[in-house]
C-alpha cells in the first residue's frame, strides 16, 4: 500500500522544513531539534503552517482565481513548522496577527519578526557567513513569498551541496 501523492508531498515538505529549521539553528549555535520537528502526530507533533490563512477573499485583488491563490499559498516560502497546538490556534489569523506568535517558535519562524534580530549574534553571523538575505517582514505579500522561496532554495543548495557532503564545507 503506497502513499497518495498529496501525502508524500506533505511528508516531504514537512521534512524539508524540519531540515531547514534544524540547519539554521545549528549554524546559529543553537542545538538542532530535527528529531522533534519531524514528529507529525501525537501531543508533541509539528505541523506545516501556512503563513497566509486559507482566505482567498483577503487576496482577491492579487489573484483572479481561487486556484491561483491556493497554488501560491502552498509555495515553500510561505510555509513554516509550528507545534500542532500553536498552529491550530493561528488558523484564520492575518499575518499581522500571527507575527507576534511566530516570535515564540523556532529560528526559521522567528526570522520573520524584527525582535529576533536583536541580541542574536549567532543568527546574524550565520546570515553573513552564508550570504542569506533574511530580514524581518512587517507584511507578507506575493513579493515576500517569492523572496522567501528563493531564500529556501539557497538553504537547499547550502545543505545538500556536493562540497558539504564531501566534508569540504562546514
Amino acid at each position: 500500500m503506497g502513499l497518495e501523492p498529496s501525502q508524500y508531498t506533505s511528508k516531504a515538505v514537512h521534512r524539508q522544513l524540519a531540515r531547514f529549521t534544524d540547519w539554521l539553528e545549528q549554524q546559529s549555535g543553537v542545538p538542532g531539534k530535527y528529531e522533534d520537528y519531524i514528529v507529525r502526530s501525537g501531543k508533541n507533533a509539528y505541523e506545516v503552517e501556512h503563513i497566509w490563512a486559507n482566505h482567498y477573499d483577503r487576496y482577491a485583488d492579487v489573484f483572479d482565481q481561487q486556484g491561483d491563490f491556493d497554488r501560491t499559498r502552498n509555495h515553500i516560502g510561505g510555509l513554516l513548522l509550528l507545534p500542532k497546538k500553536i498552529n491550530a490556534s493561528l488558523n484564520d489569523l492575518t499575518y499581522a496577527e500571527k507575527l507576534p506568535h511566530y516570535l515564540k517558535a523556532n529560528a526559521l519562524t522567528q526570522s520573520l519578526h524584527e525582535a529576533f534580530y536583536d541580541k542574536n549574534p549567532g543568527f546574524r553571523q550565520t546570515l553573513q557567513k552564508h550570504g542569506l538575505e533574511f530580514k524581518p517582514l512587517e507584511e507578507f505579500g506575493l513579493t515576500e513569498m517569492k523572496k522567501r522561496s528563493m531564500l529556501y532554495s539557497k538553504f537547499a543548495a547550502l545543505i545538500w551541496s556536493p562540497d558539504r557532503l564531501l566534508g569540504e564545507d562546514a
